[in-house]
């Protein structure tokens, strides 16, 4: 996308803030503390952000950031600077981290979900519960500076240091203007859209006593289900708009709903590529008897060539 083109939609701006997500996501090989690696990531979100050529189009600006002590998660907070008045709460997807891949398979044992702000007991599987505590519960930490030569901290990095998730985009948010009326992205890829469709509920009924309600908008990118019917059924019902991106042929946003369609040689259309060990992995995982009642809320969006897809080997 070029400057000169159209507005991005919102889809579009979600999808390329998911992507910077993964900035600075392997770890280095020479080691690093948490502060170091805080600063390596917030760096490299904040030096794309301003590229033009992104959907985001420069005009959103990195306010929160933080990381699990175990590294396993991250997310973080953008807010628009062009007038619009919107904000974007950011969950990075899988990096490899064998908690991270853990936390992906714990799907055996649904927990309930008490956060949502649901009036009626809501399911989610317990691997995802362990994701998104660590994401509402993970911390702001000053950046470190001097991990990257040349290159000093903003004076307003991480002004609100110590807050969580909420706390911060509970701020940002009370001390934007009230025209236009704010709005607030939740987005994410992959394991970062099944956090998403957690902190969207959860996120939208902590900012009802905030003294300025923003609107919600979630956005999720081949994302796997988090939780039951119940699960999906409240989020559908809430007052915004819930949208699923997928690929078509992407076997992951189909865990943990209906993986029985992938199936060995017939998975992907004539003339793409011949089944492969992928195909034969999700039969072993759909043996298991507790993802058959997951359920994906929202609309879905199928992109056959298009976004949010995942490179199977």
């Amino acid at each position: 996308m070029t400057p000169q083109s159209s507005q991005p939609t919102p889809a579009q701006v979600c999808m390329t803030l998911s992507a910077l997500a993964a900035t600075a996501a392997a770890p280095r090989p020479s080691g690093e503390t948490r502060e170091q690696r805080t600063w390596r990531v917030a760096a490299g979100i904040r030096r794309q952000l301003p590229f033009l050529w992104l959907a985001t189009r420069a005009v959103w600006r990195l306010e929160w950031l933080a990381l699990s002590p175990d590294d396993a998660n991250m997310a973080y907070i953008a807010k628009s600077i062009d007038g619009s008045n919107r904000f974007a709460v950011v969950p990075r997807g899988p990096i490899g981290n064998i908690t991270d891949i853990l936390e992906d398979l714990d799907v055996g044992t649904v927990v309930p979900f008490s956060a949502s702000g649901s009036p009626t007991p809501v399911a989610v599987s317990k691997g995802a519960m362990t994701a998104f505590t660590q994401v509402a519960t993970m911390v702001s930490i000053p950046p470190q500076a001097e991990d990257e030569p040349g290159a000093p901290a903003p004076e307003d990095a991480f002004a609100s240091q110590g807050t969580t998730i909420v706390q911060a985009l509970a701020a940002l948010v009370q001390a934007a203007p009230t025209t236009p009326r704010p709005t607030v992205y939740v987005t994410g890829h992959s394991l970062g859209g099944c956090l998403a469709t957690m902190l969207a509920p959860y996120l939208y009924t902590q900012a009802q006593s905030w003294s300025d309600v923003p609107d919600f908008l979630l956005q999720t990118f081949a994302a796997p289900t988090a939780g039951l019917g119940s699960f999906a059924t409240y989020l559908t019902g809430l007052p915004f708009d819930t949208r699923h991106h997928f690929n078509a042929w992407d076997a992951v946003p189909l865990a943990w709903t209906d993986l029985g369609k992938v199936k060995q040689g017939k998975w992907y259309p004539s003339p793409g590529p011949a089944g492969n060990a992928t195909p034969a992995r999700c039969r072993r995982l759909r043996s298991h008897p507790v993802h058959r009642l997951h359920h994906r809320p929202g609309r879905r969006h199928d992109h056959s060539h298009g976004a949010g897809g995942h490179r199977h080997r």
